[in-house]
């Protein structure tokens, strides 16, 4: 219903989304593969290849065009329908961790929690993350109930496949997929580092083949996207240093960067405006982090955030606000829910990968409300932990009460 009302027309904003929907677009009508879509529309048909963003969920909406949900507003109602998926996966990790009525209420809570279904109207990627995310935290207790190398690979898949739709969950191997393995307890090490090395290599082997087309089609080696520099240079001048966008993002800083060449270059010579910027301001960034991770955590400027997020995303502010209001309960709720976990020894790893990734990731680049999309999952899935555990709080353990973090190291 959200989908209807923000955006009846199906009117694509001139954003992320236009670049995922005519990138697709162009894919099938033959024009080229993951060129980018402002330069072919706004450059009379000027072909440019593209990295600026991962290319799953442009695949995802080429499928689609060629299924025949060639507008906008069928593809809105497609995320949809990924979002209820996402939501009954949500649902099936909580009953992972907690048993069947917790997974009932985690997939309640997930179905009517703005966090979720905001996304749904926008166009990004972040609706198929949280799927992903969900499916993440389903392969992480699995593999820790029962370790074996079909699991663990399963789980390097599918934090390579989050990589593929945002670039900045490549951490997901080194803070959620790298500790859980070596956190599992009363296995052998050499096992243990098969394991490790096999889960790996799994993730490695699924993003090779978009790395290696990007190392083929751009003047400098590109990897994941070609984003990182311009993401910096917007996060990294006076107005995200000192103004009041202090560790947000702004279009107006990387607009300040005279580049030229192809996207590779163009990455490089933003990433080295922002490391001079950090170089001359170096007292100024403890203040900066504090206040990139204060707009993630929704602890500094939350409104502000709000309004900035109806510009950028067209998101409406009336739902962004409820939105908010719940997190700050279910953010109280997961500390308990946490608690509970370590009561009941299950571990509570991959809650912590995901809130390491977020800390990271907004600390290296700027605060926003898109990088906590991750984090939005646990703790769903913690506070259905939590009003599970007040209406019955003698249950039994879990099949996944193995051992806790502390008595398996």
């Amino acid at each position: 219903m959200y989908v209807f009302v923000s955006n009846p027309h199906g009117k694509v904003p001139f954003n992320d989304a236009f670049y995922y929907h005519y990138q697709a677009k162009l894919i099938v009508e033959g024009k080229g593969w993951f060129i980018q879509p402002f330069d072919y529309y706004f450059r009379h048909g000027q072909v440019s290849q593209s990295a600026a963003h991962p290319p799953l969920w442009t695949i995802v909406l080429a499928l689609a065009t060629l299924a025949g949900l060639r507008s906008y507003l069928s593809q809105l109602v497609l995320a949809c329908v990924i979002g209820a998926g996402a939501v009954f996966v949500t649902g099936l990790a909580a009953r992972k961790v907690a048993g069947r009525r917790a997974g009932l209420v985690a997939a309640v809570i997930a179905a009517i929690y703005p966090n979720y279904w905001l996304n749904y109207a926008e166009g990004y990627s972040e609706t198929l993350l949280l799927l992903l995310i969900a499916a993440v935290m389903v392969a992480s207790y699995r593999l820790w109930e029962r370790p074996s190398a079909p699991r663990v690979g399963w789980l390097g898949f599918l934090c390579a496949l989050a990589a593929l739709d945002r670039a900045e969950q490549s951490l997901l191997v080194l803070v959620l997929l790298v500790p859980l393995v070596l956190l599992i307890p009363k296995i052998p090490g050499m096992r243990r580092m098969a394991l490790l090395g096999l889960g790996a290599l799994v993730a490695i082997v699924t993003v090779t083949p978009w790395i290696s087309f990007n190392l083929t089609r751009f003047q400098r080696p590109e990897l994941l996207s070609t984003e990182m520099g311009l993401t910096l240079a917007g996060a990294n001048c006076h107005q995200t240093y000192y103004g009041t966008l202090l560790g947000s993002v702004t279009g107006t800083c990387d607009d300040e960067v005279k580049v030229h060449g192809d996207e590779s270059q163009q990455d490089l010579q933003y990433r080295q405006a922002a490391e001079k910027f950090v170089s001359h301001h170096e007292s100024r960034l403890p203040v900066v982090l504090l206040a990139r991770v204060g707009r993630v955590f929704g602890l500094y400027r939350p409104v502000q955030e709000i309004t900035l997020d109806e510009v950028k995303l067209h998101r409406q502010a009336g739902p962004a606000f409820m939105g908010l209001m719940m997190y700050y309960v279910l953010a109280v709720a997961s500390v308990i829910g946490v608690s509970v976990l370590r009561r009941r020894r299950t571990t509570v790893v991959p809650f912590i990968g995901l809130f390491v990734e977020v800390l990271i990731v907004s600390m290296a680049f700027f605060g926003d409300t898109r990088y906590r999309v991750p984090l939005e999952v646990g703790l769903v899935v913690l506070a259905a932990v939590t009003i599970d555990a007040f209406l019955l709080p003698a249950r039994r353990p879990t099949s996944v009460t193995v051992a806790s973090i502390g008595d398996s190291g």
